[in-house]
């Protein structure tokens, strides 16, 4: 018990709230980037022509990526470190961590795939593909969706370890 309470009372050092500032911060913001991407942006493309959706949104898709991707990936890596700084914490952080770090999977595995294939259609569009490529761009905006969501639950827990 006095382990606990020496630990309680001591005062986390400003290096260490630093990190779980940036790491809350970086994973809450750009969880709702990534959301608003699936919750907004697609459904207004899908009101566009199909060309000019598919364009569109490859372009868009691109942009995100060069610019969420570290900000996605960082905070999975600041965790990891947090860690290993507050082992009593270790283990939410570790969650937290895993949790940011499994959507490096999931786009290879569940959205790159999509991506490639409208990348492949967009020279070929006809009458057919047309509704091919609604059901790929709208299958993006589903499975992108679990970036954010997990991405979120990192920040909370985060958030909970730094206030534990």
């Amino acid at each position: 018990m006095s382990n606990l309470s020496n630990t309680m009372l001591t005062p986390t050092p400003n290096s260490i709230r630093a990190l779980q500032a940036i790491s809350i911060a970086l994973l809450t913001t750009t969880a709702g980037a990534s959301a608003s991407l699936s919750i907004f942006l697609v459904p207004r493309l899908m009101e566009s022509p199909t060309p000019l959706m598919v364009g569109q949104f490859l372009r868009a898709v691109s942009s995100a990526r060069r610019r969420l991707t570290i900000p996605l990936i960082l905070p999975g890596i600041l965790h990891a470190y947090l860690a290993y700084l507050v082992p009593v914490k270790a283990r939410m952080y570790v969650i937290a961590a895993t949790l940011t770090l499994s959507t490096l999977p999931w786009t290879h595995f569940a959205i790159t795939p999509l991506n490639r294939e409208l990348e492949g259609r967009i020279m070929t569009l006809d009458a057919e593909e047309f509704e091919t490529a609604h059901q790929l761009v709208d299958s993006w905006a589903t499975r992108n969706l679990y970036k954010p969501v997990v991405n979120f639950a990192a920040g909370i827990i985060g958030l909970y370890a730094a206030l534990w």
